[in-house]
This record gives structure tokens, C-alpha cells and sequence, in this order.
């Protein structure tokens, strides 16, 4: 009975894990088909769109067709290299940790076409990393000090913007009694009260959109809700620093019980003060909390993703390609900004393995050993514990690549050092003003490249 009961049980967790693997596969799968195909061809659909030249629609889909095919090959380059390309074994070395790889890879062994998977996932994953440095670290620190902060007084905006209105004013009466013999204005005097002039309409502008902001029932609505944005705020800034301090603990582990001829790949979690691990791991005690926050984690480092592209804006090395703002975004630059954020969501589940270790190998698992039950590591016996299908398919390839798991390793630190830097630029920069918001959404419209 304990034999057909066994059977049974593994049958069944077989036939759950498969059902995930295939789950995992698939949405891994449509998100490539949508990088390397439907956001190229998007992208130069609208590139070749023309105000003045409007090319028909068929050509449009033709010339962006012939541009995407580059993506395709590439994505089918990626697919053959991860299939037939052999990336090597473990180190021969007969210590424990060795013997731990081996243990885990026996678990996560591969087919040719999850191997190609597994080694696309994997490019994906360096590429997010990327985003999560130039992007989400600045984001985890500056979207809840933004909410901290408070903005200067509408008032006061509003009577330095006056007191300008006045001093440019006197400037122009005084250039006017100067030529008011009617002598000729020099070419100097001319440009500067071309400038006045200009100057004149923007302060009006200025002062009308700041008076419209400042009696809007949004306005309103803000400061009524000041106090709640301080406390959700450093609720947040709280959150951000738990997540980085989980994640900086498993890096030391990483560094101080591996090395980098084995990836920096960790069998055993040393450091148990881990606290994103410590809280996900008793959440489970009362089920579904530990989904629960877990998928609020998840959602929160999204928003912060796009927050730090909002703010920072969209580059291409050293050249500044697109702003992000609401409603004037241009369709190049929302394409590329749900490229870099899908980027981004593939590199988190690597960085969610780094953060609470434990909980994202072994889930809740455990096994009973002569010593009693005991969490799940690589030290169970066969058969009592099981990778989850998230660490499977991330691990999968790093086990054979130990470059492709140091240049994880190192893109990580890299993202936990942006943080502390764009925390302090987070907490050194003050708050924009009204009057700085106002006059940044109006040059946005003004801006050609930013206009629908």
C-alpha cells in the first residue's frame, strides 16, 4: 500500500511539474516571438511612416518585413547555438560542492530543444540585467522617495513667476524709451527684444497652465492625500532596501562558497539571515500569503522598471533617443519601452532566485532525515526533493557555462551598486516644482519628436 501510495504521489508531481515546465516554455517562447519578430516589425512599420511622404500601408509592411528578418535570423541563430553547440562539463575536482553540481544536474538535465531554449532564455536574461542596472536600480530607489518628497508651494511658484513677468517688463519699457527718438534699433537690441517678446508669451503660458494645475480637483485630491503618500512612501523605500539587502546576502554567499570556475552557483544556502527568504519562507504557513507577496514584490519592481525608464528617459549608448511621457510618447518609443521592460521581466526571475534562494529552488519542500524533517537542499537523498521548474530552467544552463554565471554574478553586483548610487542621487535631488513640471510638459509639446 505505502508502495502503490508513493507511486501515485510521484505520478502526480510528475505530471504538476510537467504541466509548469510547459507552462514556463510557452510564455518563454511567446515573449521571443514578440522581441525578435512583432516589436522589430512594429518598430519599423512606424519608422517608415512619413507626415510628409505617407508611404502606402503595403510597402510599410514590406520594408518593415525585410528589416525584422535580420531579428529572425538572429533569434534562429540563438535557437541552433543553444542546440547543437556544447558548452562543457564541471570541473573535475572531487570536493562537496562538485558533488552537489552533480547532484543538481542530474535533476535539470536537458533535451536539444530546451537546451536551445534554455540557452536563448539565457541571452534574454544578461540583456534585462542590463535594463535592471541602467533602469530598475535607480527606479527601486527613486519612485518611493518621490512620493516622500513634497513639492514647493503653487503660491509661491506662481508670485516668482510674476515678479519675472515684471522685471522683464522693465526691460522692455527701458529699450523702448531708449528708441524713442525713433534712431535705428541695433542688430544686439533687436534679437533682445525679438527675446522679451517670446519670453512674454511663454510667462503667460507658464502662468495660466501653473494656475489651471494648481485649482485642478487632481491638485486638490494630492494634498488631501499627503499623508498616506509619505507613509506608503517609506513603506516602499523599506521594501526597496529589504529586497536589496536579500539580494546583497546571497551575493556574499555566492562569492565567499563559490567560485567562478563553477559559475558562482550555489548548491547550499550559507547565510540564512536572509530576510525576503526568512519572510517568503513563513508566509507559507498560511497559504496563499507567500504568492501573494511574492506577486506583490513582482509587481511593485515592475513599476519601479518603468518609473526608472520614465524618469531617465530611452538611450542607445551615449545618444538619448526617446522621452517617456504620458501621451506624447512617440510609437517607436513605447514599442522600445515594452521591449526593455520585457527584458526586464525575464532578468527578474534570475534576480528573484538570487533574492530568497531557498524559497525560489525548493518552494516549501521538505524531507525527513534520521534527525528529524529538514527544508529541502542538495544534500536530501534522491527522490525526496525536487528543484522548482523556475530554478530548473534558470540553472539549467549556468551548470555548463560558468562565464554565463559569473557575468550574471557580476551584472547583479553592478545592480545592487547603481541602487546605492541612485539612491543618493534620489535623496540629494529635490522634488520638481510646478512650475518645473508645467514648463517640462510644455517644451515636450513643443517638441516635435515627442508629439503624436
Amino acid at each position: 500500500k505505502q508502495w502503490y501510495q508513493r507511486r501515485v504521489r510521484d505520478s502526480t508531481r510528475t505530471q504538476i511539474n510537467d504541466a509548469l515546465l510547459y507552462t514556463y516554455y510557452s510564455c518563454y517562447s511567446l515573449l521571443t516571438l514578440a522581441l525578435f519578430l512583432l516589436v522589430p516589425f512594429a518598430y519599423f512599420y512606424f519608422e517608415e511612416g512619413d507626415e510628409e511622404d505617407e508611404m502606402p500601408a503595403a510597402e510599410r509592411c514590406c520594408s518593415a518585413f525585410k528589416y525584422s528578418f535580420c531579428f529572425f535570423f538572429l533569434a534562429a541563430a540563438l535557437l541552433l547555438v543553444g542546440a547543437f553547440v556544447q558548452f562543457g562539463d564541471l570541473p573535475n575536482n572531487n570536493g562537496t560542492i562538485i558533488d552537489d553540481l552533480d547532484s543538481l544536474g542530474d535533476q535539470i538535465k536537458a533535451k536539444g530543444a530546451e537546451s536551445a531554449l534554455s540557452f536563448t532564455i539565457s541571452v534574454l536574461t544578461v540583456l534585462g540585467l542590463f535594463v535592471h542596472v541602467c533602469y530598475a536600480a535607480y527606479g527601486l530607489s527613486a519612485f518611493p522617495l518621490n512620493l516622500i518628497k513634497t513639492r514647493g508651494n503653487a503660491q509661491h511658484e506662481l508670485a516668482t513667476l510674476r515678479t519675472d513677468q515684471i522685471t522683464r517688463a522693465e526691460k522692455e519699457r527701458q529699450l523702448a524709451a531708449k528708441y524713442a527718438d525713433g534712431r535705428p534699433v541695433i542688430p544686439a537690441d533687436r534679437r533682445l527684444l525679438s527675446k522679451l517678446a517670446r519670453d512674454k508669451e511663454r510667462y503667460e503660458e507658464l502662468e495660466r497652465l501653473v494656475e489651471t494645475e494648481r485649482v485642478s480637483c487632481w491638485s486638490k485630491i494630492r494634498i488631501c492625500c499627503r499623508p498616506f503618500s509619505i507613509i506608503i512612501g517609506i513603506f516602499l523605500a523599506i521594501l526597496s532596501l529589504t529586497f536589496m539587502a536579500s539580494v546583497t546576502v546571497t551575493l556574499v554567499d555566492k562569492y565567499v562558497y563559490s567560485n567562478i570556475t563553477l559559475g558562482y552557483v550555489l548548491t547550499t544556502v550559507h547565510y540564512t539571515y536572509n530576510p525576503l527568504n526568512f519572510i517568503v519562507s513563513y508566509a507559507q504557513l498560511v497559504f496563499p500569503l507567500d504568492y501573494i507577496l511574492v506577486l506583490l514584490l513582482v509587481f511593485y519592481i515592475a513599476c519601479c522598471t518603468v518609473d526608472g525608464i520614465r524618469r531617465i528617459g530611452i538611450w542607445f549608448l551615449w545618444i538619448k533617443m526617446f522621452e517617456v511621457v504620458p501621451k506624447r510618447t512617440m510609437p517607436q518609443g513605447l514599442l522600445l519601452l515594452s521591449a526593455l521592460f520585457s527584458y526586464a521581466m525575464i532578468a527578474l526571475n534570475q534576480l528573484m532566485l538570487v533574492a530568497m534562494p531557498t524559497y525560489a529552488m525548493y518552494g516549501s519542500q521538505h524531507y525527513i532525515s534520521t534527525n528529524g524533517t529538514k527544508a529541502c537542499d542538495s544534500h536530501a537523498p534522491a527522490g525526496e526533493c525536487q528543484l522548482t521548474q523556475l530554478a530548473s530552467i534558470i540553472t539549467r544552463f549556468t551548470l555548463h557555462a560558468n562565464y554565463y554565471g559569473a557575468l550574471v554574478t557580476y551584472l547583479i553586483s553592478t545592480f545592487v551598486m547603481a541602487y546605492v548610487v541612485g539612491s543618493i542621487f534620489a535623496i540629494v535631488r529635490r522634488k520638481r516644482s510646478l512650475l518645473e513640471k508645467v514648463a517640462g510638459d510644455r517644451a515636450a509639446d513643443d517638441d516635435p519628436l515627442l508629439n503624436l
